[in-house]
């Protein structure tokens, strides 16, 4: 401590400000798809350890890219309808991870919309 600086019992306002900072909800997504149709999945696990799990039934039939974005996206809607920012999200897509990173170029026309969708 700098001999310069001299503690005090002193509080000039009695008011105390308290932050809490709690961890923020995690969200794990994936998608597929197979010629009987598509699927995704999500797990949210809040920030007391609780796991919240999602499944949802795609109706059109579509390339394996696809379900992981709308599994992003369903995912990214449910966290912002409930409030629950910030989230650290986690996908095993290394196509969609990495365009939406910005390290790959969205190349297919399809997969646009839902690039964009997710950004937003």
């Amino acid at each position: 401590m700098s001999a310069e600086w001299e503690l005090s019992d002193d509080v000039p306002n009695e008011d105390i400000l308290v932050i809490e900072v709690t961890p923020p909800w995690k969200m794990y997504y994936d998608g597929t798809s197979h010629k009987e149709g598509a699927g995704a999945g999500l797990v949210f696990v809040t920030s007391e350890g609780e796991l919240l799990p999602y499944c949802f039934t795609l109706t059109q039939n579509c390339s394996n890219n696809v379900p992981e974005y709308q599994a992003l996206i369903l995912g990214l809607e449910i966290t912002v309808d409930a409030k629950q920012l910030p989230l650290k999200v986690y996908g095993d897509s290394q196509l969609v991870v990495s365009q939406l990173l910005g390290l790959y170029e969205v190349k297919k026309p399809e997969l646009l919309p839902y690039h964009n969708s997710a950004k937003d």
